[in-house]
Order: structure tokens, then C-alpha cells, then sequence
């Protein structure tokens, strides 16, 4: 992350003053879409490619629902490349901006050109790398960049600027107690992807959080909104055995160029294991040089270890989904989609998009959507929106956002696929 300290001229202002499938706990049947504020990870804040970036921020679903809600929804835009790190590659370090970056926060052009200051509050208060313990405790704190620590940094940026500029003393909030100040009349909160991506990457089922304390810290969140009387949606917890970031070894074959036999019989892996996004590229690597042997750590997930992580996310949904039927708020299941798109893909104009790797939903690094995908999300949102609250919000051209999606040019590699002989070894097909 690259971040320019420089003066700044503020100009002080008065704060603000689906699948369809989901479910609805007697909530009150109008919708006032006057503030929305959106809590979440780096899904809700429109990560992608690697790192936060405005390139895929200003499409992102929370953006796009906004739009056709015709509200006002302020974002902490960043410049391309982008900043944070994404779970599964190696964790970059915070520094002071180099070219192409040079503020890092962008702002949005002003209706008067010498209004040059950024906005005071956000509206979009999610933080890629957040998880719900994160949301309900972490703060700001000086210096704004912190090179030892990405995620602080990034939290900085996001909640703690232009804040922690100011010589007075200013509230500075963590991720909940911010998107409460803004006194919101609709949340959006999209929370715990970030845990379950962390233990699917790593094949580790015991870095989940304990059910009881996860859905004890959610109903919390959740009390504190509607005790502002706000309209409550909270999202379900994809599963990340459903993104591009795993595939078995049937749908990593054509990736890789060869057969799901070579695949299996290869690495000693069964037809229900899944191979990461990591572990194709160093399969890859591996056929280039005409050889397979051992792979990398981090590039195969056996079917138990996933099994047990689904049980885990599972359990954490339906946390969820208890702790909104406490508090009176809706489900919207989120986890439903990716499985949709996993299963059976969606057609967009004439092209079904899949959750395959390089198959148009994610974005290169397999785990966050690209801009077809955030405009699938928003889709079934406001169709569910619609369905639960009597609304008739439009849904965005689908089609048009894919028409110049850079996610729908990828090519899967081509060639001749290899074969045993062609790799120079002997497999035994039993």
C-alpha cells in the first residue's frame, strides 16, 4: 500500500443529520433507503484483482443497489493498484506512495471545483481483511501508515481519514460504532466470509471462530442498528469451496491442460479433494518443466477438511440467521448464490458465467468477485429487496457492465493437454 502524506485543505461539514431467497422475521414492510450504510469484509467493499481498488469499488454490489436505490452513498475510493491483502497470497508491505499512486484516497469531482476536500464520513464502512471480532473492536491509530502492519494501515485509511489528521482530539470509531454514527435508516451487514476464507486457504477448520461467541457479537451488531430503528439486512457466509479459488479435479483439469487422471493419480488425491488457485499454477509450472512432483503447501484441500470447514460455516449461518430473527431483521442468502453460480452458472446475454476459474464471476484472484459478479449480487439483492419490502427497485444492465469486464476476456490456457508420456511418468490407473 502507498500512502502520501500531504497537507490537506478540509472544508468541515455537517455530518449526515437473489436467488430472492432469504428470510423476513416480521420487520417493518417500508424500506426508507434515506442513509444506507453497508458493514462488511473486502466482498461488500468491492475487493478484487489483489487489492481495494476504485476500479472495482464504484461497481461493487453495495454501489450498485445504492444507485438504483437513488440514495447518496459516499465510498473511501482508492487508487489503483489498489491496497489491503488478499487471504492465500503473500501479504504486501504499507509504504509511502509510489507512482501510479499518489494520494491513494480519491475523491469524487465536487459540484464547486475549489470544494477539493475529501468527504469527513463514508458511507460504505467495509474493510478488506476485517473479521466480525475486528468490526466490533478495531480502531484507527497513528501513524496513518504503519509498514509492519497492512491490515491497521488499511483500517486507517478507511475509518481513521481524514480523522487522523485533525489537531483536536475526534472520535475515532471502529467499524461498527462508525457505521452507527451515521445514524443509517438501512444496514447492510456482510460479515464472516473473511473468517471462513481464512480457514478454507489455509485447510485449517480450527481458525473458525466458536459458533456461540460469533453469533452472541452478530445479534449485538445487529440490536445496535435496530435500536436506531434502522431496517436490518444481513447477509449469509459464502462458502469458499464454492469460488474459483477451488477446484476438483475434474474442473482444475482444463485449466492445467491435461486429465483429471493425470490430476488425481498424479498427486496421490481423490476425485472429491479440491486443488487451490495456488496449486494450479504450481501444477502448471510443474507440466511447463515436463515433470510432477511434490506441490507446494497451501495447494491441495482434502474432501474431509473442506467437509468439516462447511459444517463450520454452516453453523455460523445459522448464528446468523438466529440472531436476526431475534432482533427482527432479514436474511438474505448470499451463500445460496455463489452455490448457484457454482452449480449451474448465470447466463448473462449469451455467455453463462461460472464459477470456474477464469469463467467471468471472480476476478483473478478467485476469491472476490469481479464487476459481472457484483452486478449478478446486486440483481438478486434488489430482487429480494423487492420481494420482502413491497419495492419495485430496477435492477442494472447486467449485460452492459459485462460488456466491459475485463473478467470476461480471460482466456483458460489452450494447447495440447498432457499426457503421462508427454510428462515422462508412469501412473497406475489403480
Amino acid at each position: 500500500m502507498h500512502i502520501r502524506l500531504k497537507a490537506i485543505n478540509f472544508i468541515a461539514v455537517t455530518a449526515l443529520s437473489l436467488s430472492s431467497a432469504g428470510l423476513a422475521f416480521g420487520q417493518a414492510a417500508q424500506l426508507d433507503t434515506t442513509t444506507f450504510v453497508v458493514m462488511g469484509e473486502g466482498l461488500a467493499a468491492g475487493m478484487a484483482n489483489f487489492g481495494l481498488s476504485s476500479t472495482v469499488q464504484s461497481g461493487s454490489f453495495p454501489a450498485l443497489v445504492a444507485a438504483q436505490m437513488k440514495t447518496a452513498f459516499t465510498q473511501p475510493l482508492i487508487q489503483p493498484p489498489g491496497i489491503g491483502d488478499v487471504v492465500g497470497y503473500p501479504g504486501r508491505e504499507a509504504m509511502f506512495p509510489v507512482y501510479p499512486q499518489g494520494t491513494v484516497r480519491v475523491f469524487p469531482p465536487q459540484p464547486n471545483p475549489n470544494d477539493a476536500a475529501p468527504p469527513l464520513f463514508v458511507l460504505n464502512t467495509s474493510i478488506p481483511g476485517h473479521r466480525l471480532v475486528d468490526a466490533v473492536n478495531m480502531r484507527p491509530v497513528a501513524p496513518i501508515v504503519q509498514p509492519k502492519n497492512m491490515k491497521q494501515s488499511v483500517v486507517n485509511m478507511i475509518l481513521g481519514f481524514p480523522q487522523l489528521f485533525f489537531q483536536r482530539p475526534v472520535p475515532l470509531w471502529n467499524q461498527f460504532e462508525y457505521a452507527k454514527a451515521m445514524f443509517p435508516t438501512t444496514a447492510l451487514i456482510e460479515l464472516g466470509y473473511y473468517e471462513a476464507l481464512d480457514a478454507a486457504v489455509s485447510g485449517d477448520p480450527n481458525r473458525m471462530p466458536d459458533p456461540t461467541v460469533f453469533g452472541a457479537n452478530y445479534s449485538a451488531v445487529i440490536k445496535g442498528f435496530r435500536d436506531l430503528q434502522a431496517q436490518v439486512v444481513v447477509t449469509t457466509i459464502p462458502n469458499p469451496f464454492d469460488t474459483a479459488y477451488f477446484a476438483s479435479p475434474d474442473m482444475a483439469a482444463s485449466i492445467v491442460a491435461t486429465t483429471p487422471f493425470i490430476l488425481t493419480a498424479g498427486y496421490k488425491i481423490t476425485p472429491q479433494d479440491f486443488i487451490t488457485r495456488n496449486g494450479m499454477q504450481a501444477i502448471s509450472a510443474q507440466f511447463w518443466k515436463r515433470t510432477i512432483s511434490t506441490l507446494p503447501a497451501g495447494s491441495i484441500v482434502t474432501a474431509a477438511v473442506a467437509a468439516d470447514i462447511t459444517s463450520r460455516i454452516n453453523a455460523l449461518n445459522t448464528q446468523i440467521i438466529n440472531a436476526a430473527k431475534a432482533n427482527n431483521a432479514v436474511v438474505y442468502d448470499l451463500n445460496a448464490l455463489f452455490r448457484k453460480v457454482r452449480t449451474t452458472g448465470v447466463q448473462v446475454g449469451t455467455r453463462t458465467v461460472t464459477a470456474d476459474y477464469l469463467g467471468g464471476f471472480y476476478s483473478l484472484d478467485a476469491v472476490y468477485p469481479g464487476l459481472t459478479g457484483h452486478a449478478i449480487i446486486a440483481n438478486d439483492l434488489l430482487a429480494f429487496l423487492n420481494s420482502t419490502y413491497k419495492t419495485s427497485f430496477t435492477a442494472p444492465n447486467v449485460t452492459a457492465i459485462a460488456a466491459t469486464d475485463p473478467a470476461l476476456s480471460y482466456q483458460k490456457p489452450g494447447g495440447g493437454a498432457y499426457t503421462a508420456r508427454s510428462l515422462g511418468v508412469e501412473l497406475d490407473e489403480q
